[in-house]
């Protein structure tokens, strides 16, 4: 079984959390003082690099009004390398990969 890797989950957790957050219209700022934490804390916690308290994230699906499951990330996170490259890589950086991956098989 893989391992997670907690550092692709967090930063999808992020991800949803600052999608819905801007489909409410609030600010970093707004969100920050509705929670009682710095805009910094938001931002972090919205690019993966702060982790959170359950309790925080309870606070967080309150203010925006959505439950749990809408903000949990959805896949399963292992440390594959497939999964590196999706998490560092555009679609283009992608493809070149791929090709150079099928002219290694042909050879």
């Amino acid at each position: 079984m893989a391992s997670l890797n907690k550092d692709l989950f967090y930063v999808d957790l992020g991800k949803k959390i600052r999608a819905v957050r801007e489909e409410r219209k609030l600010t970093q700022e707004a969100l920050a003082s509705l929670l009682s934490i710095t805009r910094t804390s938001v931002t972090n916690i919205e690019k993966g690099r702060q982790k959170m308290f359950l309790h925080t994230f309870l606070e967080i699906t309150q203010v925006l009004g959505v439950s749990l499951d809408v903000l949990m990330p959805s896949t399963k996170y292992s440390s594959s390398l497939e999964d590196v490259l999706k998490e560092k890589l555009d679609q283009k950086e992608l493809d070149w990969v791929q090709e150079t991956i099928n002219e290694i098989k042909r050879s």
